[in-house]
């Protein structure tokens, strides 16, 4: 298999992106993508702090999210269930935008 260079996967993934960007222009797509990337990103970071204060107190993640919806100071920051990633991926925004 080829090595692949910076320059190829840049232009891969510049690629990808305008298959996926389809007809809107280039500096509007990211007026939906980064607020996405921005999302799932904090919420990635308070999955990791949930699972760690669940292992520091030895218990279940379940707990472990009690506790921090319970007491928000525990964890770095509190990210609301409703806006949580797994609860936005598939709303009708969503949807609509990857449906686009």
């Amino acid at each position: 298999m080829p090595e692949l260079t910076l320059n190829a996967l840049e232009n891969w993934l510049w690629e990808a992106a305008c298959v996926v960007r389809g007809p809107l222009d280039a500096p509007k797509f990211k007026d939906y993508i980064l607020p996405l990337v921005f999302l799932k990103r904090l919420s990635d970071v308070f999955d990791d702090e949930v699972g760690r204060l669940g292992r520091e107190i030895g218990s279940s993640r379940e707990r472990a999210l009690k506790l921090a919806q319970a007491d928000h100071k525990v964890v770095w920051f509190f990210v609301p269930e409703a806006a949580r990633w797994d609860a936005c991926q598939w709303t009708r925004t969503f949807a609509t935008l990857a449906n686009a």
